[in-house]
């Protein structure tokens, strides 16, 4: 059976258990550590079922506190910040054991008109010179198998085509580290929150790794411990997840064991409707 669109988002969305706690179901696969973009996107769940319907979410800050274990559920516990006149603040944390794993609060706004600005996009990388998800699959299946846990079997979800995967073909160290993806949901979907759960669920996709790109490393090797330390997640229009989304990505800084990220989401005419940036742990065992 293939793991679809639909059951992505079952996994994605939560189940209110409680007046403002939640519980969310892992990612099924073969992982020990729980996938950080799934924490997150369960995170918005649980706030966006707390949250007034004439609001969107804005801004996401989020930390990670100790990794997720994939046999165990996790429970989202929401606070209420403040209910102000055109934003509202939420405070969530992931937890599992009764210790906390994650914490983020999360900023929604009234929708709103006002003054307007835009770098122009950066020139996409075309498809055709990328990698599809399935190809990189089908590659790692021949050349790695031994990280093939790292993916559900038959992921058909979400349509991905990247350049350069850790594990299979890394690029040279780069002094300017760059890597960008395309990125859409397989499928349609009705619920406009569910369009916000699939960016931040793929928002912490390959992030971490951009720094790598600066070193002869990637976040898979044996001999490196890498994790998300923490990540920010800016939404800056309506997002429609079913169409080509471009991610780019560059870390302008490494250093005392970690590296910082920026990213930017763009539509396929070059709107940009989301960026990111995101801290991570880059520790090699000599």
């Amino acid at each position: 059976m293939n793991f679809d669109l639909e059951q992505l988002l079952q996994h994605l969305r939560v189940n209110k258990i409680g007046d403002a706690h939640y519980r969310g179901e892992n990612l099924p696969g073969k992982r020990k550590a729980v996938f950080g973009g799934q924490v997150i996107a369960q995170a918005l769940s649980a706030t966006i079922q707390h949250i007034a319907s004439d609001r969107q979410p804005n801004s996401l800050h989020c930390h990670f506190l100790r990794p997720g274990n994939t046999s165990v559920p996790i429970d989202y516990q929401v606070v209420v910040v403040r209910d102000g006149g055109s934003f509202s603040l939420r405070q969530v944390t992931a937890l599992q054991h009764g210790k906390a794993i994650f914490l983020a609060t999360i900023s929604f706004q009234k929708p709103e008109s006002g003054l307007q600005h835009q770098q122009p996009a950066p020139s996409m990388l075309p498809r055709d010179e990328m990698i599809s998800e399935w190809e990189f699959w089908q590659q790692v299946q021949q050349e790695r198998p031994e990280i093939t846990y790292l993916r559900p079997p038959n992921f058909t979800a979400l349509d991905i085509f990247s350049r350069f995967r850790p594990g299979v073909n890394a690029p040279e160290p780069q002094t300017d580290p760059t890597q960008a993806i395309w990125f859409r949901a397989n499928g349609k979907m009705d619920d406009p929150s569910d369009h916000f759960l699939i960016v931040a669920f793929q928002s912490d996709l390959l992030f971490l790794n951009t720094a790598f790109h600066a070193h002869p490393y990637t976040l898979i090797d044996p001999n490196v411990q890498a994790a998300s330390l923490d990540h920010c997640l800016w939404f800056y229009a309506d997002i429609d997840a079913s169409e080509w989304l471009y991610y780019d990505m560059r870390s302008p800084v490494s250093g005392g064991g970690r590296g910082l990220n920026h990213g930017f989401i763009y539509t396929e005419t070059g709107k940009l409707v989301a960026s990111t940036a995101q801290e991570g742990l880059m520790r090699v065992r000599e």
